[in-house]
């Protein structure tokens, strides 16, 4: 319905300027043409060309911009344009219309002209939809791309958790083997989404916890400071166990003390807004680079453009802040990502 108002009132518009025209032409040429019968050709030949509107664009999909489409829209127009004027005079005629004011529809040029624009608008349309499923199909391959890197990266990181583990406590070790299972499952089960809810991604980072905690012990302290509106939020799969295991090998794993990681997550106005934050070395030393955050940082791009944010800044305990802002949607809600 919004598509025919537009299309209406575009005819609408070039019928009012005709009418304006035709209005200039007959008091230049002192033709006894009343006002009434200006708007009357003016809106009767405009608004025949919307009824052929439908027709004309389907013509225009039909045969493409080729040689031989050419020649076939060239062949068109004549015949298009001939029967339309021919139609129209013969339903002004049959309403009392003078030919004298008939006459001043009968200007082929300008009909032709008509034609063409509608296959060029038509062609234009068609160019930009193949132009933005094309661009859409590639920023899904690509995120397809990214989301394959990560689950690798992180697997690769922690099988040589667990063989390091082997070697201090066999059934710790086993159990860690058991909660990567439990995490591969959970990242599989998803279905390839890739946004899932805040409290989802929070679950699968919870495993992922899990398994550091075998390995590090009460060296890994964690937390997170969650706003409960904010758990049915999309996010971006496996957002925040990338920039988490930065923290675990930058910040606590080589540490004897070990150190804390607390993750926040609100709404703000129309954002949502999470904060990773460690008490580690702190941002000169962490890389910014890394495949991890890279990783983040394209999916971040690819998936929001530029209504998303993701910077490094220095924490007050000296360790780094990784913050990052996201478009406000509850998870299901239409995306990119799920097109």
């Amino acid at each position: 319905m919004r598509r025919f108002l537009i299309v209406f009132g575009l005819w609408t518009i070039v019928a009012i300027l005709f009418a304006g025209q035709l209005a200039m032409d007959s008091s230049y040429s002192r033709s006894r043409v009343t006002k009434r019968d200006v708007l009357v050709l003016a809106f009767t030949g405009w608004y025949a060309w919307a009824l052929l509107y439908p027709l004309v664009a389907w013509l225009a999909r039909r045969f493409r911009t080729n040689a031989r489409g050419l020649a076939v829209h060239a062949g068109l127009s004549i015949a298009i344009t001939i029967a339309k004027i021919a139609i129209v005079g013969m339903a002004l005629r049959g309403a009392g219309m003078t030919p004298q004011s008939i006459s001043l529809l009968v200007n082929v040029p300008v009909n032709l002209a008509a034609y063409w624009l509608i296959v060029g608008v038509t062609w234009a349309i068609e160019a930009n939809l193949r132009s933005t499923r094309l661009e859409a199909s590639l920023t899904a391959a690509r995120l397809d791309l990214l989301r394959t890197q990560i689950q690798p990266h992180f697997l690769f990181n922690t099988l040589h958790g667990i063989a390091e583990l082997m070697h201090e406590d066999v059934d710790a070790a086993d159990r860690m083997v058991m909660r990567l299972s439990e995490l591969l499952r959970a990242t599989l089960e998803t279905g390839g989404k890739q946004e899932v809810s805040l409290r989802d991604e929070l679950s699968l980072l919870e495993r992922y916890i899990d398994i550091q905690r075998m390995r590090l012990g009460e060296r890994l302290r964690f937390s997170t400071d969650v706003d409960p509106r904010a758990l049915d939020r999309a996010v971006p799969m496996l957002l925040l166990q990338p920039l988490v295991e930065n923290s675990v090998r930058h910040a606590i794993a080589d540490r004897r003390d070990g150190g804390r990681i607390d993750i926040r997550a609100r709404e703000e106005n129309d954002r949502l807004v999470i904060d990773v934050e460690d008490d580690g070395p702190g941002i000169s030393e962490t890389p910014a680079n890394g495949i991890g955050l890279t990783n983040v940082r394209d999916r971040l791009q690819h998936l929001y453009g530029s209504a998303q944010t993701l910077r490094l800044t220095r924490a007050a305990n000296g360790g780094t802040i990784v913050h990052i802002e996201v478009p406000l949607r509850n998870h299901g809600s239409d995306s990119r990502a799920d097109r």
